[in-house]
């Protein structure tokens, strides 16, 4: 009986991994390379930017307007609160 049992359990263990491999899935071709990225797909280069050119600094006084408004509307808000600090 004891015998039985162990056979019977070896042969179960060789079946599992066995039929996990055979349903295992292709690998995919090994020949296949990744492909090229399009053309006008590069990297910017430090010659690209202009940190003081026109739309730099309209860009930077635009952000610093909104952030100008955001404060007071945060201090607006700061006030309207009733926060009980017991």
């Amino acid at each position: 009986m004891r015998s039985t049992l162990l056979t019977t359990a070896a042969l179960g263990g060789a079946l599992v991994p066995g039929n996990a491999v055979g349903n295992a899935e292709p690998l995919a071709d090994s020949t296949t390379t990744v492909p090229e990225a399009p053309i006008g797909h590069l990297q910017p280069h430090a010659q690209q930017f202009s940190p003081d050119s026109k739309a730099e600094q309209t860009e930077q006084q635009q952000q610093s307007i909104y952030d100008a408004e955001q404060q007071k509307l945060d201090k607006q808000l700061d006030k309207s609160l009733n926060i009980c600090r017991c």
